[in-house]
């Protein structure tokens, strides 16, 4: 497992959602993971890496939030070729770690 990331604490849920994904695109995969990618994941953390082994970047389209732990988004994914892939999900967070997430396909 690498090491934790040292970082500023983000206190608002739908910041951190969008660093989580900042990071995945930045391919800096250690302070994803650290920002609650290990709570999220479901799979140890190589297996997680390699599940973004064709992901060029992720974007994130419309974010909803609700109240303050819970954020509702849509996921544009563009694969290494070309291609876009949907997701939708609900993520939670607490104390400036996802916690929680309910993502699938969208389609």
């Amino acid at each position: 497992m690498p090491p934790a990331a040292p970082r500023p604490r983000l206190t608002n849920a739908s910041a951190v959602v969008s660093q989580y994904y900042q990071d995945i695109t930045d391919h800096d995969y250690p302070a994803a993971w650290a920002l609650g990618g290990s709570n999220i994941a479901g799979t140890s953390y190589g297996r997680w890496v390699a599940g973004f082994g064709t992901t060029r970047s992720v974007t994130l389209g419309t974010m909803s939030e609700f109240g303050a732990a819970q954020v509702d988004a849509v996921l544009y994914a563009t694969q290494t070729d070309g291609t876009v892939q949907v997701y939708e999900g609900t993520y939670t967070v607490s104390d400036g770690i996802l916690i929680h997430a309910s993502i699938r396909r969208a389609g």
